[in-house]
């Protein structure tokens, strides 16, 4: 999510390759038949228009696009039929994220975001010759986030609590931050345990057809929390927690009548 403003070849070949090999993979039935259930993961901005600016003076859509492909990967070698809206050199719009979505029939939508503060909370500093942006207090942690104004508002939070529940296994509390009552914050918060925020304005939420969800994987600007989401390890961790929050979530479609 942007705050302050100022993937490579590899990335989209990783993509690419987990999208080819979906065929050769068992299916995960969805309610309405034997289909795979189709998932569209959208690696929040643009190398134009990056995001918030972290610790090691890199922009979020760095971290975004890293992230996104490990969780098709993990999804596609679950069965799920999983794609991304864009490739890491891609520019696209927020509408058109929604329209790809809508196009493709997803059976549900993920878009994948790392986080920052606001002003108050930020120091600016200089690191190799480039800005960065560090908290003055810790704020760390994973946050969840739905529109009402989605179509499908109430599986929306549905799939946004079992992601945040899923999350919060691997042992770190959500950051409630946005919760605060602070211009630019304010947000209500649904589901403290777990980090499950309303935030109804949020473009890719509101315009998709299918439930939809914004994921915060961790917080760039504090020390701590960047170094836990720029280790491999843990990107995996958090992919596996993704694919177990859409297991369940799939399930409970298969289980309606």
């Amino acid at each position: 999510m942007a705050y302050p403003a100022s993937l490579r070849s590899w990335q989209g070949m990783l993509a690419a390759l987990a999208m080819s090999v979906a065929a050769c993979l068992p299916a995960v039935a969805t309610a309405g038949g034997n289909a795979a259930a189709r998932i569209v993961i959208d690696p929040g901005h643009t190398p134009a228009q990056g995001g918030a600016l972290g610790v090691r003076a890199i922009h979020e859509v760095r971290y975004n696009d890293r992230l996104a492909s490990q969780v098709v990967q993990a999804l596609t070698q679950a069965g799920f039929d999983a794609s991304l809206t864009r490739r890491p050199d891609e520019k696209i719009s927020l509408e058109e994220r929604a329209r790809i979505s809508n196009a493709r029939r997803a059976d549900l939508f993920l878009s994948i975001h790392h986080d920052s503060a606001q002003l108050q909370y930020l120091e600016k500093f200089t690191l190799a010759g480039q800005e960065a942006y560090r908290t003055t207090r810790p704020i760390a942690g994973y946050s969840v986030f739905v529109s009402k104004r989605n179509p499908r508002f109430t599986q929306s939070h549905a799939f946004a609590q079992l992601l945040g529940e899923e999350m919060r296994k691997l042992g770190r509390p959500p950051t409630l931050h946005h919760a605060e009552p602070i211009a630019g914050e304010s947000r209500e918060l649904l589901a403290p345990a777990i980090g499950v925020y309303r935030f109804d304005d949020l473009v890719v939420l509101r315009q998709t057809e299918m439930p939809a969800v914004l994921l915060e994987a961790g917080v760039i600007v504090d020390p701590v929390d960047e170094a836990y989401v720029n280790d491999h390890h843990h990107q995996a961790d958090i992919a596996r927690e993704v694919v177990a929050a859409v297991r369940r979530y799939v399930a409970t479609l298969s289980a309606r009548p």
